[in-house]
């Protein structure tokens, strides 16, 4: 090994992280984010690994979502929602603390791990609905902390998603839907 390999693995590491989350059709803003690559070399890893192969990756273009409201509009959403929630909880990309969790930004082995959460989302529910971006909106939400929360339910002990602005608090989405498709039986 070279003295000057040392050097370069960073850079490495920054570049494919980038060129995963392209491939998961990540806006700009969000890979620089997440690796602190500028916005030409971002464009030109897209150019050079992406443009022009059939299966075409799109680029996005404009701000990330930021809006709550389609996370948890329905009880079939909100579960959805929740299942990225659970695994990016589980990836140890939040904490339930008030300090949000680990520092993200530039950080390479959350960036593959946030990745790793979202494909996995995407291969448990049949027919996933939220795109990177909204998955990225979802986890700095739930950072945050002012409008997205999580909760356990106090029947049947499910990590949910909740809108923490809504009044009086929603159900329990697990609850909701058991009682939707067996009305006749008690819980």
């Amino acid at each position: 090994m070279r003295a000057t390999d040392d050097r370069y693995r960073s850079e490495q590491g920054r570049f494919d992280l980038a060129i995963r989350m392209i491939g998961h059709e990540a806006r700009t803003g969000t890979i620089r984010y997440w690796t602190g690559l500028s916005d030409d070399r971002i464009r030109k890893l897209y150019a050079a690994y992406f443009k022009f192969k059939p299966d075409g990756v799109k680029r996005r273009r404009g701000k990330s979502p930021t809006q709550i409201t389609p996370l948890v509009d329905s009880p079939l959403r909100t579960l959805e929602s929740g299942v990225l929630a659970n695994l990016l909880h589980g990836g140890g990309l939040f904490s339930a603390q008030p300090d949000g969790g680990p520092r993200l930004r530039n950080n390479i082995q959350l960036g593959h791990r946030f990745c790793d959460c979202y494909e996995t989302y995407r291969s448990v529910v049949a027919a996933p609905s939220l795109s990177f971006e909204w998955g990225w909106n979802l986890l700095t939400n739930i950072r945050r902390g002012e409008e997205l929360g999580v909760t356990r339910c106090g029947q049947c002990k499910s990590m949910y998603l909740r809108d923490l602005l809504c009044l009086p608090a929603p159900d329990c989405p697990v609850c909701r839907s058991v009682a939707v498709s067996s009305p006749g039986q008690l819980n």
